[in-house]
């Protein structure tokens, strides 16, 4: 799951994932490929959460005297059926903490049998292990296959005696808490929070106590994420409520360094400080265990003497004591690179510059793969050098904070970029200022605002001109618009008003049946065309239930409206209308599909509409060009809303979201 501001690994703690009270521990274990990215704590939703309810043996060792024997058996007695299947599971669960190639290897040939003999559900299991893995390996593409795969195998056991309710429940949940943490760390946020909310009454319903403390943990991950800083104090105080009712300190300890982690952003330091208190009582006693989330607990304690009271003394004296407690034990990079730049920043702090960059220099060389952590660093480096009057790195800083902002693409790193450009415009003119007293300041003084007057000036004609520009562009294209939509509305008008009648006439006066017949198409084939053309629907009744109408026409379109029931401008309503319909039109011509998915989400805030398939694909690169897409675009752009595109052989996702 993707949290930025927060740290990744895999710690102790207990799951409840069946009403039978079935507990999994998960080992203390970092997998490679995953070494470089940052989530949250210990308590995180993670994907390795939801072992298979009928694996029952889960070995950590290959030479485990189980494993070999079951391997001897496939040699020796050549096993088929059933029986096959169940060594073939217990193989690949087996295997997969310290043999990955093992692992997939056994769990492809479980597909193979599964597929052959009907066996569903184990067919669900292993294609849910071989998504794991690829999400291991960060291979996001093939892991979304996987589990679109264990999701048709879950569906094919709706209404077969041989599964409950309960064997579906644990197939659904695990499926949608996994494919929500996969769109978490691929940044699709909106769609990661639908599936936690799909994963929740499943929860709820069976009582999975610890799994809706999780949820709600990771929800109010989300929502921190995204800067909603009340809706993420809201579900971190439900992750403690709940976690409270199941006896584990850990389920209450997470969400208490959440909460205050949020507060902390949110100003509210004695608050703050209150929550890390009662977090780190946890992580204090458990401190052999949970050596990182103790680390992190000092560094936590440090920002917010730092930055809530200024104090900091007290904030150097926690970090001195988190880094006594780790010394000569080894600890996440992440975790040792987040307590380094802490220390730079009270370096900053204190003015001691050279030893600012220092311990920011040594955060980077620990950690350099999570963007928000380099943001940090790179200003934290950027002030220093311009402290010292290097402006030469300084300024290289600076490009490389904008550079890692500008992937990032959020309005927090923005805003962040333009502070730090402030700050840092005041920092050199000071030190200029400084050098100008000893060579005859005022006269260079006056040299250096009659420079910056014109510049200013050429700014000033530079933005005049722009935006007049972009006025013409935006007018022309509205204008393009309105004449779009008018003609559409005419042409259905008129196709049915007059073509209709003509047919209709031709039809009654008829006596030959074949003619009668092709005139009835023909009729109802002109209906259509009139009606997707602009339906009248849209305007009455508003967008979702247009999209429905003109998706029910189609057997292999599918529509679901998730969120708020709510009425955009008729100009968005257009366009959204009118980008689906071209997209799905592009599907059904292109794209050898066997279904098309059409989703429409909304709330005050946004509305989002995503056409997927299971199509052949394309190359979005090669495609720039294409008239059509740039089209969509650019209307998209127009109502100041945003296109994206996934394509690969597997099939094809087109996002756009606009602003309510």
């Amino acid at each position: 799951m993707k949290v930025k501001n927060s740290a990744l690994r895999f710690t102790f703690f207990r799951l409840i994932i069946s009403t039978e009270k079935i507990s999994v521990t998960l080992c203390n274990h970092l997998t490679e490929d995953l070494s470089a990215m940052k989530l949250h704590l210990s308590f995180i939703l993670l994907l390795f959460c939801f072992l298979p309810l009928r694996l029952h043996a889960v070995y950590t060792d290959h030479r485990n005297h189980k494993v070999d024997s079951l391997e001897n058996v496939l040699k020796t007695k050549h096993p088929k059926g059933e029986e096959l299947s169940t060594i073939y599971l217990e193989l690949m669960s087996g295997y997969q903490q310290t043999d990955r190639d093992k692992s997939i290897h056994y769990a492809q040939l479980e597909v193979e049998l599964a597929e052959r003999n009907g066996y569903t559900n184990a067919l669900y299991d292993a294609w849910m292990m071989i998504g794991l893995h690829a999400y291991g390996r960060t291979d996001y593409d093939s892991a979304q296959h996987c589990f679109d795969r264990a999701l048709q195998a879950t569906e094919q056991m709706r209404g077969n005696k041989h599964y409950t309710q309960l064997d579906l429940d644990n197939n659904y949940s695990r499926l949608y808490g996994t494919l929500g943490n996969l769109y978490n760390i691929q940044g699709k946020l909106h769609l990661a929070l639908d599936y936690y909310q799909k994963a929740l009454p499943i929860f709820k319903r069976n009582g999975w106590k610890e799994s809706e403390c999780i949820l709600y943990y990771n929800v109010g991950e989300l929502y921190l994420e995204l800067g909603n800083y009340d809706a993420a104090e809201e579900n971190y105080q439900k992750a403690m409520e709940v976690g409270a009712t199941t006896g584990d300190s850990l389920m209450v300890a997470g969400p208490q360094y959440g909460l205050a982690m949020t507060l902390l952003k949110a100003g509210q330091y004695e608050k703050a400080l209150e929550n890390a208190q009662r977090g780190f009582e946890y992580y204090k006693v458990h401190q052999d265990e949970e050596l990182a989330s103790a680390l992190d607990g000092y560094v936590l304690f440090s920002r917010i003497y730092q930055l809530g009271f200024h104090d900091l003394k007290t904030a150097q004296q926690y970090l001195d004591e988190g880094f006594q407690v780790i010394s000569g034990e080894e600890v996440g990079p992440t975790f040792l690179s987040d307590a380094y730049a802490q220390q730079a920043s009270l370096c900053l702090e204190r003015k001691e510059w050279s030893k600012g960059i220092e311990w920011a220099l040594k955060a980077l060389e620990t950690n350099d793969q999570d963007p928000q952590h380099n943001i940090g660093v790179y200003k934290t480096l950027a002030e220093a050098y311009a402290a010292v009057g290097n402006t030469i790195e300084c300024q290289r800083y600076i490009g490389l904070m904008h550079h890692t902002m500008e992937e990032q693409s959020t309005s927090k790193y923005q805003s962040a970029l333009s502070e730090m450009e402030v700050r840092y415009e005041t920092l050199e003119k000071e030190a200029q200022l400084r050098d100008l007293e000893q060579r005859h300041r005022m006269s260079i003084l006056r040299n250096w605002l009659f420079l910056g007057l014109i510049i200013i000036l050429l700014i000033v004609v530079i933005v005049i001109v722009v935006v007049n520009k972009q006025r013409r562009r935006i007018s022309n294209m509205l204008s393009r618009m309105e004449g779009e939509a008018e003609e559409r509305t005419r042409l259905g008008r008129d196709l049915h008003d007059r073509l209709g009648g003509l047919l209709t006439s031709i039809r009654m006066q008829s006596n030959e049946q074949q003619i009668q017949d092709l005139s009835l198409q023909a009729t109802e084939e002109m209906r259509r065309v009139a009606h997707h053309l602009m339906p009248a629907s849209l305007k009455e009744n508003g967008l979702a239930t247009a999209l429905r109408d003109f998706c029910r026409v189609n057997p292999i379109v599918s529509f679901s409206h998730h969120g708020q029931d709510l009425r955009l401008s008729e100009q968005q309503e257009v366009m959204l209308y009118c980008a689906t319909h071209e997209l799905v039109n592009n599907a059904l011509k292109h794209a050898q599909a066997s279904h098309i998915m059409v989703q429409l989400m909304m709330d005050e805030e946004y509305a989002a509409v995503i056409v997927a398939d299971d199509g052949k694909g394309f190359d979005p690169d090669k495609l720039t060009k294409n008239m059509g897409l740039r089209n969509i675009r650019e209307r998209v752009e127009l109502q100041q809303g945003r296109m994206s595109i996934s394509s690969s052989s597997t099939g094809t996702e087109i996002n756009i979201e606009i602003p309510c």
